[in-house]
C-alpha cells in the first residue's frame, strides 16, 4: 500500500490549503493510507544558501518522512499567477544530497499531484500549476495529469464546516492514487 506525504503551503490557520490538506488527511486516513502532513513551510526552514549550510531540523523530518513514501500531493496558493516562494525553498532543501542520497535523488520514482485553494475565481491558477508541474518535473517526480482547484465559487469553507463530502475531490484523490 502506498504512503503518502502531504506538503501544505498554505500561510495562516485559515488557509483554504491547510483545510484542503485536513480534509485529505482524514480521507485517506479512512482509507487506511499510511499519511504524513507538514505544514508552516515558511517560518522554520530558512530560505536555502549557496555553500554547505546545514538542513533543518524540520527538512530533515520532511526527508525522513519522504524516504517512506512514493506519492505526494502538494497544496499550494497561487500568488500572481505562480506558487509560493516558501514552497519552492521546502523543495530546494529536499532536493539536496544527504548521507547516501544524491542531489533529487529522493523524489525520483515518486509520484505527485497538485491542489490549489484560492480565494478568487482561480483565473491564473492554471499558470500556478504549469509552473509548479515543471519545476516538480524537474525534480524528477512524475506529476499526475491534472490538478484540483478549490475556488470561491465551490466554496471550500462551507463544505469542510458542515463535514460534508465532497464528491469531486474524494474522486481526484482515488484517481490520483489509482494512476
Amino acid at each position: 500500500m502506498s504512503k503518502i506525504l502531504l506538503l501544505s503551503a498554505g500561510t495562516s490557520e485559515n488557509s483554504g490549503n491547510k483545510k484542503a490538506a485536513q480534509y485529505a488527511l482524514g480521507y485517506l486516513e479512512e482509507k487506511k493510507i499510511k499519511t504524513y502532513l507538514f505544514d508552516n513551510l515558511y517560518s522554520e526552514i530558512p530560505f536555502i544558501l549557496e555553500g554547505g549550510i546545514v538542513q533543518p531540523d524540520k527538512i530533515i523530518e520532511i526527508r525522513d518522512a519522504l524516504i517512506e513514501c512514493d506519492q505526494i500531493i502538494i497544496f499550494s496558493p497561487v500568488f500572481n499567477g505562480g506558487y509560493a516562494s516558501h514552497l519552492k525553498n521546502t523543495l530546494d532543501w529536499l532536493s539536496l544530497a544527504f548521507n547516501d542520497y544524491k542531489y533529487n535523488e529522493l523524489f525520483q520514482n515518486k509520484k505527485a499531484a497538485i491542489v490549489s485553494a484560492v480565494l478568487g475565481k482561480g483565473g491564473n491558477s492554471y499558470d500556478a500549476y504549469s509552473s509548479l508541474s515543471s519545476q516538480l518535473e524537474n525534480y524528477g517526480l512524475n506529476v499526475f495529469k491534472d490538478f484540483y482547484l478549490f475556488s470561491s465559487e465551490n466554496n471550500l469553507d462551507k463544505k469542510l464546516e458542515e463535514s460534508t463530502q465532497h464528491p469531486e475531490f474524494n474522486t481526484f484523490l482515488d484517481e490520483y492514487l489509482g494512476s
